[in-house]
């Protein structure tokens, strides 16, 4: 959010509260205590713990944020964070709480936000995709005029027509899914998923190097599938998603966090506009669309499944590469 923004933001309050203490007020009212009234009611908002917040109050985030201090932990509500029961996460959380009643610094925090799509975008979206719209073309022309002449060949053909697409679903209810899981062999379209799972998506893991990517195994992504079902993702949506997007490889964190991924995707469109030709901005343009679908199918509780699911993985890969140290 950008500063003018915020200060707009705080603009619209309080013509909200003039706007309906006059309509509360009417022709021979107290225009001045309906006024305080309604100040009353914004000053208890912002003293008042919220759930959506952890038990924090609007005014504790604001105040850590400008003091650069990490947003408060209530122990009371620190399970919050911690929704499945994997044993990673089990162990993060016991070593929290360990940590908190030792008066020490947990080292982990949280944060609050839009998740990308500010109020301005709620209420007018054709602005909000014009603006990207038109400073991206802005960018590219000027660049080219710059440059007088064509942007270079990069050597990949052009970008295929792509937009993510709303898939209507037929997705079968628990019992049926539960049925299919106990059958003696693997369900025909649950092992067609996997095998195109296998194929398609990228996983993060850690080496002696650093980070690196590469691609899921088949028997991991039959667990993928069965725990983001569980999770309440639509899995047939998801796939035929997968499916339609024209690019080989996507990579999981995307799924686990798609607002972090669509932001550094806006970021990269922004830094590259100026030397990057047509083509590879399109390229980035359907990334970025198909993260934004892809944060609309897997629901934030999935999303933190899916970290603790990375994170067991990569459990896995450091353990291996001790054990082939030693």
């Amino acid at each position: 959010m950008s500063i003018q923004e915020a200060a707009l933001y705080g603009d619209l309050v309080l013509y909200l509260r003039d706007r309906a203490a006059d309509l509360l007020t009417g022709e021979d009212g107290d225009l001045e205590g309906q006024q305080e009234r309604l100040d009353r009611i914004i000053r208890d908002w912002f003293f008042t713990p919220q759930d959506r917040l952890h038990g924090c109050t609007p005014r504790e985030l604001i105040w850590a944020e400008q003091g650069r201090v990490p947003n408060p932990i209530y122990p009371e509500h620190l399970e919050e964070f911690f929704v499945d029961d994997c044993p990673i996460c089990q162990a993060e959380l016991d070593d929290l709480k360990a940590a908190m009643e030792a008066d020490e610094d947990p080292g982990w925090h949280w944060y609050y936000d839009d998740g990308g799509y500010p109020l301005i975008a709620r209420y007018d979206p054709e602005g909000w995709d014009e603006c990207w719209a038109d400073e991206m073309e802005a960018d590219v022309e000027e660049w080219q005029t710059d440059q007088g002449d064509a942007p270079p060949e990069t050597g990949l053909p052009a970008a295929e027509a792509y937009a993510p697409f709303p898939v209507p679903s037929d997705k079968a209810t628990p019992e049926e899914f539960m049925a299919r899981l106990r059958q003696p062999w693997v369900d025909p379209r649950l092992h067609q998923a996997a095998e195109m799972l296998a194929e398609r998506l990228d996983c993060p893991e850690p080496s002696p190097l650093g980070l690196r990517y590469r691609r899921i195994r088949y028997e991991e992504a039959l667990s993928l599938l069965i725990g983001l079902y569980e999770q309440g993702v639509d899995v047939e949506g998801l796939l035929a998603q997968i499916e339609a997007f024209p690019y080989q490889y996507i990579a999981l964190d995307w799924l686990s966090q798609p607002a972090e991924s669509a932001a550094w995707l806006v970021e990269a469109i922004e830094r590259e506009a100026a030397q990057s030709s047509e083509s590879e901005i399109d390229r980035m343009r359907h990334h970025r669309d198909f993260v934004f679908m892809l944060s609309r199918l897997v629901p934030p509780g999935a999303q933190l499944w899916l970290r603790g699911w990375l994170d067991a993985v990569a459990h896995g890969a450091l353990v291996r590469a001790v054990e082939d140290d030693t």
